[in-house]
């Protein structure tokens, strides 16, 4: 599978268990539902029972063990069918109907990468020597 399709699965995983007892979650279960109703055999019984399954998260929190699971799966998922990568897009970017102001992000970075993100505002980064963090340093 290439790189870009494994940041999806990841991506969707993550806003799939992020939205776990919390308002999205109506809205993250009918998306992985659309996803699901293209999948054949039983691995769609499988998920379908795992996606119904009574959460334990909490509001704010995220269980890496579930964001393993559900990122493995999805990964399956588009390298059979990479037809699948709208709705696993539309899963990570989810957004409440009801609350469209409230959004899922996520960010990564991998090998020492860094990631600078914003919602709803601006960001303003500087570096080099005349940056507020250089100025700083004895």
């Amino acid at each position: 599978m290439n790189e870009e399709l494994t940041e999806l699965a990841a991506s969707g995983a993550t806003a799939l268990v992020s939205a776990m007892g919390t308002d999205l979650w109506q809205e993250a279960k009918r998306l992985m539902d659309r996803l699901l109703a293209q999948v054949r055999g039983s691995r769609r019984n499988e998920l379908s029972v795992a996606l119904n399954r009574p959460s334990t998260a909490t509001r704010g929190a995220v269980d890496a063990g579930a964001v393993d699971y559900w990122t493995e799966a999805l990964a399956q998922l588009l390298d059979r069918n990479p037809d699948l990568a709208q709705d696993v897009m539309a899963l990570a970017s989810l957004r409440s109907r009801e609350r469209p102001d409230i959004v899922i992000q996520v960010n990564s970075a991998t090998a020492s990468g860094e990631v600078f993100a914003v919602q709803h505002g601006t960001q303003h980064f500087a570096s080099g020597p005349n940056s507020r963090d250089s100025r700083e340093r004895p």
